[in-house]
């Protein structure tokens, strides 16, 4: 549930920059939620305020429009994965075996407790002909970006000589990546009937072994 945000009271008697601070926190929570239950199209400005306690007015000191919201809530969540998956490269054959593992049982992990970046590219897909080019030219570059880490890490295992050198690192890419929102949509669909854990380890292993290097 979204808490009751506190309006900041203001005495200076000239006018000063717009200031991030901890209402914009409640701000992109509520922005996040209503994303996530409406669409992007679904989801008004006076929709945020109403769940953020706050006047439509007020938004525009933190927020200029929809967009931003938007953008801000992509920013949010992209942080925390960011952080999450943030590792330096693994320079054994042994330790890049358990890296790769650990890329899909991260994300097993962060889909059941922040699902908000398989969800905002789902959203995308489906209101893609709804959205402005800016949100649109962001989430692609999300996209390519997810897309390149993957393709360094294929890279990677073959220069370790755990993957086979005739591996296509831009196909495999496109592997693990399709596995991994393919199976998140998998679980939100049936919850946890579906074993996401277990099935992404599955999966990771099935890469190595099909991928791997002749001994």
């Amino acid at each position: 549930m979204i808490t009751q945000a506190r309006r900041s009271i203001r005495t200076a008697p000239v006018a000063q920059p717009r200031r991030r601070g901890s209402l914009d926190h409640v701000l992109v929570d509520a922005a996040m939620d209503l994303f996530a239950s409406y669409g992007y199209r679904g989801t008004s400005l006076a929709r945020i305020a109403r769940a953020a306690g706050v006047t439509k007015g007020a938004l525009y000191w933190h927020f200029s429009d929809k967009e931003e919201f938007f953008l801000a809530v992509v920013e949010r969540v992209l942080g925390e994965w960011r952080n999450a998956f943030a590792r330096k490269p693994a320079v054994s054959k042994a330790e890049f075996r358990d890296e790769f593992i650990s890329i899909f049982e991260t994300n097993a992990e962060l889909n059941e407790s922040n699902p908000w970046v398989s969800r905002l590219l789902l959203i995308i897909t489906l209101e893609s002909h709804k959205l402005g080019p800016r949100v649109l030219r962001t989430m692609r570059k999300v996209n390519h970006g997810q897309l390149s880490h993957l393709r360094h890490v294929v890279e990677n295992g073959k220069a370790l000589g755990v993957f086979a050198s005739t591996v296509n690192p831009d196909w495999a890419g496109e592997q693990m990546w399709t596995t991994l929102l393919g199976s998140a949509l998998l679980w939100y669909l049936h919850g946890p009937k579906y074993d996401l854990h277990k099935s992404l380890r599955r999966q990771a292993r099935e890469f190595l072994r099909a991928w791997s290097a002749p001994e």
